[in-house]
């Protein structure tokens, strides 16, 4: 394409549109949001794992009991095995005195004897109860727990709901992309703006210094009676315009200065310098690449995280089981309860919770129906949307040309009218109306070139390889 010989200005300044991007990104709180959401995912996913790291704590408490503890223990089998036990032993003692050779007499004597002590002590011993009980006076009652506990089979949740979390964080980081994605457009617009502005303020100082030479014409052609005031006040009226316009642009350009601080957090003084090119973009079709668009990856992990999340409450019909060791001690004030420590395994399985499951299970499993629809329907739109801005950045680019035609004809129209203005074949008026139309058609040629940066920029996000580097300073 021709461009016209029309200059553009150079950078003033070490600012180029990358490095503003850049900044931009680095200053958007919208996107340090975004991250963070993604940030607390990722956590998501530590805590899911985590399920399988020991638990170590201590429980303990105080009660005041409103009945006194009593304390009782079945004892009749240990009653029955004593009298068994003396029984026994009366008629191994009666046994052996009967044959230890004594004399009659002398156990005569002895046998009753042995006879009415074992008797005296089983009598005693049928006395106890059977069940005897102590009661403690004391309702001031404290304990505590020490224990380590640890999951060794979550039922297959833990890695599973792990695994939903890094997907979710991988969509919610697709959706950060996007965000950068929209910061740069933003950023780059409000940089070409400022070109625009930049480069219609030379167009009004061209026309200025063509005024003024206009003017110097008008005085002499008015000495010798070929123009008159009346030309001479049209001339001051255009230079009124051009004045009002540049007005105009510089407040334009105040406020693209201050979105530009508020996008970047720069100085406005470093701002202010900046004097961008403004050059057609050119976009290479060829890397065209829609599955990477950020909406897409960010559907298809949100796909993946719901999936992980069906099979985790599936996966709660599962048994669960943990170890576990605990060290119990508590008393009163008159009492103390020696510590008790054990350890074990438990294990937990709800055969039947009421359907609840199931339904959790349906849910979820509708879930990702659902999310299958809204990426089928974003690919579509996507397509659609790629076709459009492709249509508009051609159509931007042949504008240009067009643009550029119209101002070399205007250019060859102004230089027409001042060679017959300088042969008396035309008055000042006819000169001024071509300055302005020249004028009008610069401007529109710097807007056309600004619009098709535009459209290319949203051409390349449309194919899916917007980046940094793909920023054309």
């Amino acid at each position: 394409m021709i461009i016209s010989s029309f200059a553009f200005g150079q950078s003033d300044t070490n600012l180029t549109r990358r490095e503003l991007a850049v900044k931009a990104i680095e200053n958007s709180h919208s996107v340090k949001i975004k991250q963070n959401e993604a940030k607390a995912s990722h956590f998501d996913k530590q805590r899911a794992l985590y399920t399988y790291i020991p638990k170590v704590g201590v429980k303990g408490g105080y009660a005041y009991l409103l009945n006194d503890i009593t304390i009782s223990r079945d004892i009749s089998g240990t009653k029955n095995q004593a009298l068994y036990g003396l029984e026994h032993s009366k008629n191994q003692s009666l046994a052996q005195l009967a044959s230890s050779g004594l004399p009659p007499t002398m156990i005569g004597v002895a046998t009753p004897l042995i006879e009415g002590v074992y008797n005296n002590i089983g009598g005693m011993v049928n006395q106890i109860p059977n069940t005897p009980s102590i009661s403690i006076q004391d309702n001031n009652f404290w304990f505590y727990d020490a224990y380590v506990e640890m999951v060794i089979f979550s039922g297959l949740q833990a890695p599973t709901y792990a695994k939903a979390a890094e997907a979710k964080s991988e969509a919610q980081q697709a959706m950060v992309e996007q965000e950068k994605n929209e910061i740069i457009m933003e950023t780059l617009s409000y940089y070409d703006k400022m070109a625009v502005v930049n480069q219609s303020l030379k167009v009004l100082e061209e026309s200025q210094k063509r005024l003024d030479k206009q003017t110097e014409f008008a005085n002499k052609a008015k000495e010798v009676g070929l123009a008159t005031e009346y030309d001479l006040n049209k001339i001051r009226i255009a230079e009124k315009d051009i004045v009002a316009k540049r007005i105009e642009l510089e407040a334009s350009k105040s406020l693209v200065i201050q979105k530009l601080q508020q996008l970047t957090g720069l100085d406005q003084g470093d701002l202010a310098k900046i004097n961008p090119e403004l050059t057609l973009w050119m976009v290479d079709e060829n890397e065209i690449n829609l599955s990477n668009r950020n909406e897409i990856k960010a559907l298809e992990h949100s796909i993946e995280a719901l999936e992980y999340k069906h099979k985790g409450e599936q996966y709660g019909a599962l048994p669960k089981a943990k170890a576990f060791a605990h060290v119990i001690q508590g008393g009163t004030n008159m009492t103390n309860v020696d510590a008790v420590p054990f350890v074990g395994v438990a294990m937990q399985w709800e055969i039947f919770d009421g359907l609840q499951r199931k339904r959790e299970v349906q849910k979820s499993e509708l879930a990702v129906i659902s999310m299958k629809e809204k990426k089928a329907y974003a690919q579509d739109l996507v397509q659609l949307d790629f076709q459009k801005k492709k249509m508009e950045w051609q159509v931007a680019t042949q504008m240009v040309d067009v643009s550029n035609q119209k101002l070399d004809g205007a250019k060859t129209g102004l230089k027409i009218k001042v060679q017959e203005a300088k042969n008396g074949l035309t008055d000042v008026t006819d000169v001024l109306d071509e300055i302005s139309e020249y004028e009008k058609f610069q401007l529109e040629y710097i807007q056309s070139i600004a619009n098709q940066r535009q459209t290319a920029i949203a051409l390349i996000n449309a194919m899916g390889v917007l980046n940094i580097e793909h920023i054309q300073n």
